[in-house]
């Protein structure tokens, strides 16, 4: 009990961030990297602090003098010893939740062995390795969809992109959510609260604060019946000015002094705001794996939660399940918790037939493992926000090196981000060389990037230039920087909270800039 205490205290802050349910999936995690590095210790450090479950470092090399520049987690006592134990030991003090793992094998025999890396939540790859071990290592993840995240840091410029065939989130924590409140189709219970409210017999301070939910809902029936329709919104500029002109400042008796009916106006958006299932979430219920034969092979657990939203949206009359979640407005407290009431109602009500279609669906499909309720919650309260996205695997390029020659003829800061990338790709691929200089690493870089050695331009030519000059993974800062940046990634993918990266993300460190693309 104790113990728990402990936990809840240490680990509070991150907890309102992504609530128990994402805490404990990051307890249960296990991350696996290979190389131990800088960058190593640097992304590790930022899963050890809020207390990952469990972590594994692979590498067979011994603690150098050099391992030492600008590595915190190695001293000078753990020069000759394993440097994946040394880090991981170093590490380990930081959070004596937290369990490490030092694999001391051979990475090509390791490869021999699929089940080692099935059960890692995601694998990271910090520094060069053979290409033909990198695309095996892909091949052995990609079925079963573990991320596989290739970290690069070279010199001032750092990069890191994402392999996984699929990735879904249901919690995104959307920054600007819209409110779901019903008000162009409200349940008769909603609508019996509004026609409980006669304005005309509400004294002044009554009338100031009559919710402005109930303000909509008399608006949108007045202009309805004024305007011959019984479903119908204003649309247009005009129509909107009209409404909230004609149809909700008017019936304010002060409107410099009654809060209620400002508020009502400045937020007219919320009322004019048609009740539909996304277009991203309606193209999920047409997807083939929300099948019958689909979901009975993979028996993937996502695609049975969209399975049953897309039943529950049919019996329901085109609706996905109610949030439940208002915005604060301006009300006496007696009729705000009514007013939150009757909407928690409709949620619960809604719920409880999501959870029949689930229960329906898991048994008739053959699924073994149960929801939790949490699950559950989180699917009805985000169902309008579930996002869904297919990665790419390393060595596709085709839309980056589309959007390359594009950019070429821009030469601006953000374009060479990309010129970035693909000179770290071409330093990987020259790596296995015994020797090069740098026209052969140009070369190398128009080899890949299908750009005539000719259409290079001067900014171009000193990116590559930069890029040749550093060629080393041990600058701190942008190891550090990475660290950061990975760390978060990761966080991401194992509290299935928040969007990760979709999937490639560039760094330069001289003019402290960034940018993200998607690679397919």
């Amino acid at each position: 009990m104790d113990s728990e205490i402990h936990k809840a205290a240490r680990y509070d802050r991150q907890v309102r961030l992504w609530q128990r349910g994402g805490q404990a999936r990051l307890e249960h995690s296990h991350v696996c990297v290979i190389n131990g590095n800088t960058t190593s210790a640097e992304i590790l450090k930022n899963l050890v602090l809020p207390g990952i479950g469990e972590f594994t470092i692979v590498d067979l090399k011994t603690v150098s003098d050099a391992d030492l520049s600008g590595n915190f987690f190695l001293t000078e006592t753990d020069v000759g010893s394993s440097i994946a134990e040394a880090i991981c030991a170093n590490l380990c003090e930081l959070n004596a939740d937290v369990r490490g793992n030092a694999v001391r094998e051979d990475l090509l025999k390791l490869l021999n062995d699929s089940g080692f890396w099935r059960r890692f939540d995601v694998v990271v790859v910090t520094e060069r390795i053979r290409k033909e071990q990198l695309e095996r290592l892909e091949g052995i993840l990609w079925p079963h969809n573990i991320p596989l995240m290739r970290v690069w840091t070279c010199g001032f410029s750092g990069a890191v992109r994402i392999s996984r065939f699929e990735t879904a989130v249901v919690d995104t924590h959307d920054p600007s959510p819209t409110f779901d409140l019903r008000l162009d189709c409200p349940w008769p219970e909603l609508a019996a609260y509004a026609d409980s409210f006669d304005l005309d017999e509400l004294d002044d301070a009554e009338h100031a604060h009559v919710p402005y939910i109930v303000i909509y809902l008399k608006a949108l029936e007045h202009w309805r019946k004024t305007n011959g329709s019984l479903l119908a919104l204003p649309l247009s500029y005009p129509e909107k000015t009209d409404f909230r002109r004609n149809y909700v400042e008017s019936m304010a008796r002060n409107m410099g002094l009654e809060t209620n009916f400002i508020e009502a106006s400045q937020s007219i958006h919320r009322a004019l705001q048609k009740t539909n299932v996304p277009a991203s979430v309606a193209e999920l219920f047409q997807r083939p794996e929300t099948s019958d034969s689909s979901l009975r092979e993979t028996k993937a657990p996502f695609w049975l939660l969209i399975r049953a939203l897309k039943e529950f949206v049919s019996s329901s009359g085109g609706f996905l399940p109610l949030p439940g979640v208002l915005p604060d407005m301006v009300s006496t407290t007696s009729s705000y918790v009514l007013l939150q009431q009757i909407y928690r109602k409709k949620a619960l009500e809604d719920k409880l037939t999501f959870l029949s279609i689930m229960l329906e669906l898991h048994e008739s499909l053959g699924f073994e493992s149960d929801f939790d309720a949490e699950t559950i919650a989180n699917v009805c309260k985000n169902s309008a926000l579930i996002h869904l996205s297919n990665g790419s695997q390393l060595n596709n390029h085709n839309n980056l090196l589309s959007r390359l020659s594009k950019s070429l003829e821009q030469s601006s800061d953000h374009n060479l981000l990309l010129v970035s990338y693909f000179g770290i790709v071409a330093l990987d691929s020259l790596a296995e060389q015994e020797s090069h200089d740098f026209s052969h690493f140009v070369q190398t870089f128009c080899d890949i990037t299908r750009v005539p050695l000719q259409n290079l331009t001067e900014p171009i030519k000193n990116v590559l230039n930069e890029l040749y000059i550093h060629n080393t993974s041990r600058y701190l800062n942008v190891c550090s920087y990475m660290g950061g940046i990975v760390g978060q990634e990761i966080l991401k993918i194992v509290t299935a909270q928040y969007i990760p990266l979709d999937n490639l993300y560039v760094f330069d460190g001289i003019k402290s800039m960034s940018e993200k693309w998607k690679a397919l």
